[in-house]
């Protein structure tokens, strides 16, 4: 039993997404291997394009490359049923150039919330209710920065504000795990001004997938 405050964490967002490289196949393995004339580097934070689904728009970060291929660290498409042989293929991106988001006074998550098909039958002299779930919320997370136009996220954030497509926003957690996040970014660049409180900017972060978790290195 652990528990964690998010007090520590620090915030980075990738400005930099390299060309598509294709897959040609995925392997259904533990980890899965990813087939390709390219492989990134060892470490690699990649954005994957792929025909399987729970594999699109995820993020993987590379291990044990070789002249064709990579590994895909932390991710187990050994089932056939939800990865079906030989529908994995597609691209990858390699995410770079990583700014730090530094004096952020507020973190809050939004979303996420289970939705339900609910129905009753007329037979049932009980009335009672059922249901089943269908799909979640999208999240949202959303940063609250202290204003200061000199430094290197603000002028980060707001261009890709202005570009409106996906980067990859990395959280380093106090304890050494690390969290990415492919979101669309949204950035409000004029700071608040309300008397007697530090002036900020606000910065939103709409998840397009599900995050990516690894564990600190021992």
């Amino acid at each position: 039993m652990s528990q964690t405050f998010p007090n520590g964490t620090v915030f980075s967002v990738a400005t930099a997404m390299a060309a598509a490289i294709a897959i040609s196949a995925i392997s259904n393995a533990n980890p899965g291997i990813a087939s390709t004339a390219t492989p990134p580097e060892a470490g690699d934070i990649c954005v994957l394009a792929s025909g399987w689904p729970s594999l699109n728009n995820r993020i993987v970060r590379a291990a044990s490359p070789t002249a064709s291929a990579f590994t895909m660290e932390g991710f187990d498409t050994t089932s056939a049923t939800k990865y079906p042989a030989g529908a994995g293929g597609g691209s990858f991106q390699v995410a770079s150039g990583w700014v730090p988001l530094s004096q952020v006074t507020s973190i809050a998550k939004s979303g996420g919330d289970q939705q339900f098909f609910q129905w009753q039958y007329a037979e049932d002299p009980t009335g009672q209710q059922q249901q089943r779930p269908t799909y979640k919320n999208a999240k949202t997370l959303t940063l609250k920065l202290d204003y200061d136009s000199a430094l290197a996220w603000y002028d980060a954030l707001d261009k890709a504000d202005e570009a409106k497509e996906a980067i990859v926003l990395r959280a380093v957690l106090p304890n050494g795990s690390i969290l990415y996040y492919l979101v669309y970014p949204s950035f409000d660049s004029d700071p608040s001004m309300d008397l007697n409180q530090n002036m900020s900017n606000t910065a939103t972060f709409s998840l397009i997938s599900k995050l990516t978790r690894y564990d600190a290195e021992a």
